[in-house]
């Protein structure tokens, strides 16, 4: 491995749609060619193909590994988290200069637990096991320009017009809104809310993906307020990046019918953004081309000049939903995500985690 690397970035979920995405944006760009890179899949053994076809442009200079996590699996993330740690604290790689939490897991037709712990599997793999990945790997980020990139979603916002479109929180009673309602979010980690009992379309499961997506979203301000209050870690920013609607039979619609992932996500939704990203560039619409999204989040991951704690929409800057500003909620989320993950003493450099 190269002596002069600048740093490390880690991108998680790097075999799907916008993950491979990513990685094609890193391995072809020269500034970003100088770190050395880490792309996390569930399982490296297993095909992978979008990945394969992304790495195929990357030359010898390029240095990078693809790494195994499966982030239902917190014994899992533990053990991933423990060896990066581990390499960058004997210098067999650098310091992290980007973590870039981009993996999701969105069901429409089914519901399913992750084995290990009960968690309903959207808000594990796509929350829970990221905070955990997140806070043990603080002792490892540049002090001074690390940053880590939360991928967001509108689905995390019922107020969103395209969330209201869908109609995807929408009921009488408001019965899906707020997300929180009590003490502590036992219904959406064990997957007792919005279920396919509750309702049998398939939002109940749209539903559960934006619980899961809000709850990192709050992670944003929620740890950007602790790092803030850390003597080592201050330095650190948080940001997030809605990366918009982006089609692929592949991507989170490979779990919806055959006609909405072949003709709907596969054919007409590509052909939009293809259409509209050509006709309006540097437009921050709807919908969008994974390639515009990439360069969008590790915009987010790298620009120094983007402030701590922001939101962005594409490029533009945004509000997150007004649930997720909710200093309380931020907090009960937070303090029962270290309940859920039973972090210990000395799993994080974090000061102020409990």
């Amino acid at each position: 491995m190269a002596t002069n690397l600048k740093g490390t970035i880690i991108v998680t979920g790097a075999n799907g749609h916008l993950g491979s995405s990513i990685v094609r944006h890193i391995i072809s760009s020269p500034e970003l060619q100088a770190y050395h890179s880490i792309f996390v899949v569930r399982d490296r053994s297993a095909s992978n193909s979008k990945l394969t076809s992304a790495l195929k442009g990357a030359g010898e200079k390029v240095s990078y590994e693809v790494v195994s996590m499966n982030l239902a699996s917190l014994a899992n993330v533990r053990q991933v988290a423990t060896n990066i740690n581990g390499r960058i604290s004997a210098g067999s790689i650098p310091q992290i200069r980007a973590l870039v939490l981009n993996a999701a897991f969105v069901e429409f037709e089914t519901q399913t637990w992750a084995e290990e712990n009960g968690f309903d599997m959207a808000f594990v793999a796509s929350y829970l096991g990221h905070w955990l990945l997140t806070v043990m790997l603080l002792q490892s980020m540049d002090l001074a320009s690390g940053r880590i990139t939360i991928v967001g979603s509108d689905s995390h916002n019922p107020d969103d017009w395209l969330t209201g479109a869908i109609g995807t929180y929408k009921h009488p009673d408001d019965k899906w809104r707020p997300f929180i309602t009590g003490e502590n979010i036992d219904q959406i980690a064990f997957g007792t809310w919005s279920t396919k009992a509750d309702d049998p379309s398939t939002r109940n499961g749209l539903r559960r993906y934006g619980a899961a997506k809000f709850c990192l979203v709050t992670m944003i301000s929620e740890l950007q307020r602790r790092l803030d209050l850390d003597p080592l870690l201050h330095r650190i920013t948080t940001v997030g990046v809605d990366p918009g609607s982006m089609a692929s039979p592949a991507g989170v619609a490979r779990r919806t019918d055959w006609f909405a992932r072949n003709i709907v996500h596969g054919i007409l939704m590509p052909m939009m953004g293809y259409i509209l990203m050509w006709l309006y560039p540097e437009s921050n619409g709807k919908m969008r081309t994974t390639s515009r999204s990439a360069r969008d989040v590790m915009r987010g991951a790298m620009d120094v000049s983007v402030a701590k704690g922001a939101y962005f929409d594409g490029t533009a800057l945004a509000e997150t939903a007004e649930e997720a500003k909710d200093v309380r909620k931020r907090e009960m989320i937070w303090r029962d995500s270290v309940r859920y993950t039973q972090l210990k003493e000395g799993e994080t450099m974090l000061q102020h985690w409990k």
